[in-house]
């Protein structure tokens, strides 16, 4: 919203019409003398002529506005509190590619779902700082804690199956998650992890890693992705081109239930996109925070920009009147 901080000062265009005054007074004064002015503007439209006074004007009412203060006024909202530190943990192993996660409109792969209901889940925590882990065969950190949700969005969009190995590193995941939620000064600290609990590589095993997170006041919650039956997956074949196969991709629901259990957490089992997007609700329940909005005003001040126009304008009126505008006495 466009407001002005002295809007008293725009009465000072009621003086506007005394900038005509000396050049009356200049032609009653002059009305004896020979004058070839006339005579060197004959050949200009009268507009043209009137060029420098208009430049003059309007570098005045510029500096009118300037006085006047005009501003950009942005409403925002800055969160207050101590907040929640919370790491997602997302599994990009093979079977994160299983096509077995309806849409009203569509059939999106586990790693899709997963990444849209995880961006749903930081939009609703505004204020709290939120990191990803992605974890195939190793484990990496992708995006530390945050509260850039901009950043966070776009880390989760950019994830691809198979981008850290074939295998899934489930224990190093959540240990690497549990540093980097060491120190974090939030009312509460958790890790929610994403997968199908199938740990087959790394070098900390799940249950130790969910003992090391409890040992630091960090709860681990679980979420087990996808159905328990074969599950169909799009390959390229090497002759028939693409197609879609089935294949074994069955959730294994002890080992996410453990390494909840351990440290605290709690497990959920999200077979579909609707059931996910519950079990998203459900920890974000559970961990509530004190983050509160408050309104704030953000000022942009346009009266430095009125200033500089009505210095260019007055300097293009003096330079025109000396040169193509000069009148000769």
């Amino acid at each position: 919203m466009l407001t002005l901080a002295r809007p008293e000062a725009l009465a000072l265009a009621a003086l506007l019409p005394l900038a005509f005054v000396p050049r009356l007074v200049s032609r009653r004064g002059s009305l004896g003398m020979a004058d070839v002015g006339p005579a060197l503007a004959a050949g200009r439209p009268p507009l043209t002529a009137a060029f420098p006074m208009t430049c003059r004007l309007l570098a005045l009412g510029c500096v009118i506005l300037a006085l006047a203060g005009p501003r950009l006024v942005t409403e925002t909202s800055v969160y207050r509190g101590r907040g929640v530190d919370i790491m997602l943990a997302v599994d990009l192993s093979e079977s994160m590619a299983a096509l077995d996660m309806p849409l009203p409109d569509r059939t999106v792969s586990r790693l899709e779902a997963v990444a849209q209901a995880a961006a749903r889940f930081a939009a609703d925590r505004p204020g709290d700082r939120i990191g990803l882990v992605a974890f195939g065969s190793r484990a990496y950190v992708v995006l530390p804690p945050t509260d850039d949700r901009a950043a966070l969005t776009q880390a989760l969009a950019r994830m691809a199956v198979g981008a850290a190995g074939r295998r899934t590193a489930m224990g190093d995941a959540v240990g690497l998650a549990v540093k980097q939620l060491a120190g974090a000064p939030g009312l509460a600290k958790l890790v929610v992890v994403f997968g199908d609990g199938l740990s087959n590589a790394g070098e900390v095993r799940p249950a130790d890693a969910a003992r090391a997170a409890a040992a630091r006041g960090i709860a681990v919650f679980t979420v087990g992705v996808g159905g328990n039956g074969p599950a169909p997956f799009l390959v390229n074949h090497p002759l028939l081109g693409q197609e879609i196969v089935r294949e074994n991709a069955a959730v294994d629901t002890a080992a996410l239930t453990e390494l909840a259990t351990l440290s605290g957490g709690a497990f959920f089992r999200a077979e579909d996109a609707p059931a996910l997007a519950q079990a998203v609700a459900a920890v974000s329940k559970r961990t509530a925070s004190d983050m509160k909005p408050v309104p704030t005003a953000e000022k942009t001040p346009f009266a430095p920009l009125a200033a500089a126009l009505a210095i260019c304008l007055l300097t293009l009126s003096r330079g025109l009147s000396a040169t193509r505008f000069l009148r000769l006495p």
